[in-house]
């Protein structure tokens, strides 16, 4: 009987497999609302970032993204495989930072202010020694290609406040 391949069996194929699984996360989690999408990306990009191979530090990145998500359950989720992840592969952060680490994930109220979950996060990416270039988008709307802000959650929340008002809801 031939042997089956299997892409995460552990041989050479698993770091173009992982590679290709995070190449379509990042495409398909991209402005998603959709929770059952971000919640099994983000349990994905745990499983990858848990993996001994050369990629779990690019999934690891990718799931501290979450971590500053507007949605507040996503970041609760997100810090729960951050932790999980953390415990499994102590290779992501020096073990001198691990406990410090391990805290600020535990004792961080993920689901309270965006502001504090973003200061954590950063504090995460920094523990992790990664780039933190993407992470320093502050402000209150990001700008779009034109200069102009993009319309931020408060602005989004009242805007769809007038449109159910003026259907008669």
């Amino acid at each position: 009987m031939p042997d089956k391949w299997c892409p995460l069996s552990g041989n050479g194929h698993t770091p173009i497999f992982c590679a290709g699984v995070l190449d379509s996360l990042a495409v398909e989690l991209k402005a998603t609302k959709d929770f059952s999408k971000l919640y099994a990306g983000i349990a994905i990009l745990g499983y990858i970032a848990s993996v001994p191979e050369s990629v779990n530090t690019r999934a690891f990145s990718h799931l501290l993204t979450f971590l500053g998500h507007r949605y507040p359950k996503i970041r609760k989720a997100s810090a729960e495989q951050v932790y999980l992840v953390l415990l499994q592969n102590g290779e992501l952060v020096t073990e001198d930072k691990m406990e410090k680490a391990l805290e600020i994930i535990s004792e961080t109220c993920w689901e309270g202010d965006i502001e504090e979950a973003k200061q954590r996060r950063l504090e995460l990416h920094d523990m992790a020694g990664l780039e933190t270039g993407l992470l320093l988008k502050i402000g209150n709307g990001a700008s779009n290609r034109d200069g102009e802000k993009r319309p931020t959650a408060s602005d989004e929340n009242a805007s769809y406040s007038s449109l159910v008002g003026s259907t008669g809801f």
